[in-house]
């Protein structure tokens, strides 16, 4: 079998077969397909798409070109071991906030999380923002850490579907990323080797995801799900808005700073403007993953218990336990709102630069492009222009106003870290027009501020 036959029978979107994708995906797992044999696959699947048959061959050979996880240490009777996966965003700090406390009310959590990929963010980027924290650790000490304090949070294991892990990092800088049905059996394979019970996903849509409508993002949603039902894995799908970056900060290290503020806030903050997108998405994801555990199926309920274990602490200290558990440094800090010391991560944070943006003209933030934000993180070194290189962890963007927030020419609506003029420059590009301000009647623009989050549940309970 040559892969010059493969390339060129996609190509000529012809089927492959079982055995083709199985060779490729083997051969490339043990580096005997180079890189650039295996990109003009990628394009010719990227242009003609994959059959239902080669989205379940390619998904399930990834999926097999290493070991499983074995979970059944973790197993308690009368509860389910969920995994979760977002397919990613601008902002998306969801995973670092929903663990922890699905954590602390008894939801054991091993996660495996990718790097960024295209303009959007990857949760081991953020992770790998705090001093010290190891990213790479090996299965059985993940499993021994989940048994310990309940969660785990690694990048993907070379143990765990080799061939995806390899497919991601080339996909990410040759312009393949984009492409319903490679998302869909990367992150179907990777979380089918992870060896949980059901799988819950988190599919987002808009200028900031790489489906960018929300038919696409259920085509993309039922392809998951279908894919889990012939593996005999519940698959559930959240459909999330990415219509703008979700929360205030872009960037690794401020988003981890959001997240520690997020998990610290009281009852009037968590609920207040500040965190209105995030904490809607948060408490769906969370809820969703109590739900599917077993340990209790009402939805409100478990909104309820979410918002106690915050505003308690508990949450906090089980995202603590996992930093101090992984490696990350920590030192007290006294938090004058809370009046005591507590420990807080150390992050990679130091910045040169600071550039406030300002409003142009006054009216309503009508729309902010989320992909540009992305791209211009990019540009300023928070992401990867081609595979491999390194990642500056403090730069990026805090955002003073969002959509449907009213503003005054020359207000401040964007804030931008940097350590690298140029960098600055060539990100400007992005920035400048990604902002769109409009004079609209205060009805509308107080329409675009309340706009949903969650825009569709898809999956066991549809």
């Amino acid at each position: 079998m040559r892969m010059y036959d493969i390339i060129e029978k996609k190509r000529d979107n012809r089927e492959l077969s079982k055995a083709e994708i199985d060779y490729f995906i083997s051969e490339y797992s043990k580096d005997n397909i180079p890189d650039y044999q295996a990109s003009a696959l990628l394009m010719a699947i990227y242009f003609n798409g994959l059959t239902e048959s080669e989205l379940l061959n390619f998904t399930f050979a990834m999926r097999d070109s290493s070991k499983k996880i074995d979970l059944s240490s973790l197993k308690i009777p009368g509860k389910y071991i969920v995994d979760k996966h977002s397919t990613g965003g601008v902002g998306d700090k969801v995973t670092l906030i929903v663990l922890p406390i699905v954590a602390a009310l008894g939801v054991g959590v091993c996660k495996m999380s990718g790097k960024g990929l295209g303009f959007t963010g990857g949760t081991a980027d953020k992770l790998e923002s705090i001093e010290g924290y190891r990213i790479d650790i090996p299965i059985k000490d993940a499993l021994k850490q989940v048994q310990d304090i309940g969660i785990c949070l690694m990048s993907q294991s070379d143990e765990i579907a080799i061939a995806d892990k390899k497919l991601y990092a080339l996909r990410d800088t040759t312009a393949t990323v984009e492409c319903m049905d490679l998302i869909a059996s990367s992150i179907m394979s990777k979380k089918l080797a992870s060896g949980a019970d059901k799988i819950l996903l988190d599919v987002t849509v808009g200028s900031g995801a790489f489906m960018k409508d929300l038919d696409s993002a259920r085509a993309l949603a039922q392809s998951m799900i279908k894919i889990g039902k012939v593996a005999g894995v519940e698959t559930k799908v959240v459909i999330t808005s990415m219509s703008e970056p979700l929360g205030r900060n872009v960037g690794n290290a401020l988003e981890m700073k959001e997240v520690i503020s997020f998990l610290l806030a009281d009852e009037e903050t968590i609920m207040s403007d500040e965190f209105r997108d995030l904490r809607e998405v948060v408490l769906e994801i969370a809820a969703q993953m109590i739900s599917m555990s077993g340990i209790c199926t009402d939805m409100e309920q478990n909104k309820k218990d979410i918002i106690r274990v915050i505003i308690s602490g508990e949450a906090y200290i089980k995202f603590i336990e996992l930093i101090k558990a992984q490696g990350g440094k920590t030192e007290k800090v006294y938090l004058d709102w809370l009046e005591k010391d507590l420990d807080l991560p150390v992050t990679k944070d130091k910045v040169t630069f600071l550039k406030e943006i300002h409003a142009q003209s006054s009216g309503y933030i009508v729309s902010i492009d989320s992909k540009s934000i992305g791209e211009a993180l990019v540009c300023l070194g928070g992401g990867r222009k081609k595979k491999g290189d390194p990642i500056d962890y403090a730069v990026g963007f805090e955002f003073n106003k969002k959509v449907g927030d009213k503003v005054e020419e020359g207000d401040v609506i964007l804030t931008v870290l940097y350590n690298d003029k140029q960098n600055f420059e060539e990100a400007f590009e992005y920035i400048e027009n990604a902002i769109y301000i409009d004079n609209i009647e205060d009805k509308l623009g107080n329409a675009l501020r309340l706009k949903p989050h969650v825009l569709d549940i898809l999956g066991a309970d549809e």
